[in-house]
């Protein structure tokens, strides 16, 4: 059973998300695969950024759930609404970049804050994202190794995106190359984090 600290650091981390979502799309220079879906879904439904979020979540946990019979944890399901919710707040409260170094500070601060704070929620266990659900899901119907699955999503989803009007750029490519090692170190001091706090209760 999970203790409330790692409920707390569980939905810290998640905010520290949905935080560098906001960041990288203020910026305006290219967002991850997911995020180029979810803005190009407000393009055609009048709905925000968090909204399609959500609803693309929910879809996918019960896709997930039909395919394969992979039920949602609640981490998954407080996943999927706090950060819909926390990135329509911030988007509203974070002021738009006032120039085009501005936009660059955004790009590069959200992709650290993002990386950082998928460490942070990974690293409590308290349940994994919808996405992850979908992956295994794939892989128990596909039998193919699943970094294939999950680059294949991500390709797929992006080109969605993109035909829906989602911004492709530089943040795009950026994300799919920092992000991995961000979310490693972050994972490392999470982890040195724990070890020293079981010390300290031992």
């Amino acid at each position: 059973m999970k203790s409330i600290h790692d409920w707390l650091q569980f939905v810290l981390g998640l905010i520290i998300v949905s935080v560098g979502i906001v960041f990288t799309i203020k910026a305006d220079l290219g967002v991850s695969p997911w995020n180029v879906f979810h803005i190009g879904l407000t393009n055609y439904f009048n709905i925000t950024v968090g909204w399609a979020s959500q609803i693309t979540g929910f879809v996918i946990i019960i896709l997930s759930f039909l395919m394969a019979r992979i039920k949602p944890t609640w981490g998954t399901v407080i996943n999927i609404v706090l950060v819909g919710f926390v990135i329509d707040g911030i988007m509203l409260l974070l002021p738009d970049p006032a120039s085009l170094i501005f936009r660059y500070i955004y790009l590069f601060l959200g992709l650290i804050v993002f990386g950082f704070g998928v460490g942070v929620y990974i690293s409590a266990e308290c349940g994994t994202g919808p996405r992850d659900s979908l992956m295994v899901a794939l892989d128990k119907k596909l039998k193919v190794d699943i970094s294939w699955i999950r680059t294949s999503i991500e390709i797929f989803i992006l080109i969605i995106g993109y035909i829906l009007g989602g911004p492709v750029g530089i943040g795009t490519v950026l994300s799919a190359l920092a992000i991995g090692p961000i979310m490693g170190f972050s994972l490392k001091l999470m982890n040195l984090s724990s070890r020293k706090r079981g010390k300290i209760n031992a």
